[in-house]
């Protein structure tokens, strides 16, 4: 078959599913090329574009506009289109710009990962959105801006695995097929932590607090429901899934009862910061379907 690229001679492997017979092999299915016009878009809709093209499995993508100039809305300014191309291509991997043109650009992926390499990539991406959740903590707790300024990095490093992790679910599905979308939520739920921890390092970029004690055991609670998360991902416990739920009710309950102890800025960081237990939530009902 050409669309699967097996030729004559590919190993290929039978597997028998109820009344189905799968016949599979570890070819991608051939994505092909795509032209967009993005003339009218911002500056938010071409980086997603590209990466959403970039896990949906395209090879080649060729962006036309007639304006070099595109909104950056978080800025309040106007930023050139090839800048901002050349910024999301650095959170993607094996992606070049192969041809540039005053109203055309032209993106192709050069390069692969295989899905062999799917379990390395994703316990890649846990350690480090732990770290990065170990470091914006220090950084509020010790109040070090150099430390909080190094998250903006740190996110496009995770985003790069998250995009590569998904590209690799997309072109060749997980290896156990029915564990696909499992995996692919538990990826996304990463990814949302990720921006969870960039948008906090920002906000607290921009304040000089020095949080209380009460703030900061809630922030190193949340921090650690990660690392238990992590611990349960790796080895499936019906007992770290009762520790993780009954902390994330505990956690939630103290940060309400807490409100009036709490300044302004602490309540707000702590609730910001709480929607990371919610994530967890999703990837621990995700993680109990892998386990069946």
């Amino acid at each position: 078959s050409l669309k699967y690229g097996v030729k004559k001679g590919d190993e290929i492997e039978v597997e028998e599913n109820g009344n189905m017979i799968c016949i599979s092999t570890e070819r991608p299915q051939e994505s092909g090329n795509i032209e967009v016009d993005i003339t009218s878009a911002d500056r938010d809709f071409l980086l997603f574009l590209i990466r959403s093209l970039y896990i949906k499995g395209y090879d080649e993508i060729k962006l036309v506009f007639n304006n070099p100039l595109i909104d950056h809305h978080r800025i309040h300014k106007k930023v050139t289109v090839i800048s901002e191309v050349h910024i999301e291509m650095n959170r993607l991997t094996g992606i070049e710009v192969i041809q540039q043109h005053e109203n055309f650009c032209i993106l192709k992926v050069l390069s692969e990962s295989s899905i062999k390499d799917f379990d390395v990539i994703l316990r890649r991406l846990f350690l480090l959105v732990k770290d990065a959740s170990d470091d914006l903590v220090k950084g509020i707790v010790e109040n070090d801006k150099h430390l909080l300024g190094t998250l903006e990095e740190k996110h496009n490093t995770i985003t790069k695995f998250m995009a590569s992790g998904l590209r690799l679910l997309n072109k060749f599905g997980h290896p156990d097929h029915k564990n696909t979308v499992l995996y692919w939520l538990i990826i996304e739920c990463l990814d949302n932590v990720n921006d969870i921890l960039k948008e906090t390092a920002r906000d607290m970029l921009k304040l000089n607090v020095k949080i209380s004690k009460n703030c900061e055991n809630i922030l190193h609670r949340i921090n650690n429901s990660l690392v238990e998360y992590y611990n349960f991902f790796y080895k499936f416990d019906y007992k770290l899934v009762e520790k993780i739920s009954t902390e994330r009710y505990s956690i939630l309950e103290d940060i309400k009862s807490s409100s009036k102890k709490l300044s302004k800025e602490e309540f707000i960081l702590a609730m910001s910061m709480a929607r990371i237990v919610d994530q967890i939530l999703d990837m621990k009902v995700a993680r109990i379907g892998l386990e069946y």
